[in-house]
This record gives structure tokens, sequence and C-alpha cells, in this order.
């Protein structure tokens, strides 16, 4: 019983005193606009993009999202599935995984 009044004691302390700090690290802190990448540079450094042919994909990509008629969420999850291949490969894997997944949601990129 005394145990479990010291833990109760103890804990209701360490709470008042985060509290009393501004709960700053209780909340998890709100992403600005300023510390997310754009669509646009993720792509271009997360598939090591060097040809112009692949900067020209990557903006279609790009303005298909803008656009409405890619989803966010298929081209960051085709993204993250071809991060796993080497650096080389990385942006042929997703150019053709994009444009399969695409073609059958009945967009042509």
């Amino acid at each position: 019983m005394r145990r479990r009044m010291l833990k109760w004691i103890a804990g209701s302390f360490a709470l008042g005193g985060a509290y009393s700090l501004g709960q700053g690290w209780l909340v998890p802190h709100r992403l600005d606009a300023a510390d997310v990448p754009n669509l646009k540079e993720t792509l271009e450094r997360g598939l090591y993009a060097r040809l112009p042919e692949q900067f020209e994909f990557i903006d279609q990509v790009v303005l298909l999202v803008k656009l409405d008629k890619l989803s966010l969420k298929m081209v960051y999850s085709t993204f993250q599935w071809s991060r796993e291949y080497d650096k080389g490969r990385r942006f042929y894997y997703f150019e053709a995984a994009l444009r399969k997944r695409a073609s059958d949601s009945g967009v042509d990129i």
C-alpha cells in the first residue's frame, strides 16, 4: 500500500512538472510547411534523378498530382517501394511501377 502511494505521488509530481513546463514534450510538434520537402525535391533526390528525361517524368508526375489525376498516396507508396533497390536502379523501378499503377487507375503518363 505504501509503495503504491509513493508511486502515485511521484507520478503526480512528474505530470505536474511537465504541465508547468508548458507541455512542450508531451504534445507532438506540428510540422510547418518549411519542414516538409515538396514532392518534386523528394522524388529527385530520393530516386537520384540525373538525366533530363528523368526530370521531365518527375515534373509530369508532380503536375498530375497537382491536377488530382494521381493520388499523392500512390506516388509516395511507389516511391517508398522503389527505394529498396540500388541507387542507380531506383528511378527505373519507380517509373515502371508508377506507369503500371497509373494505367490501372485510368491515367496515362
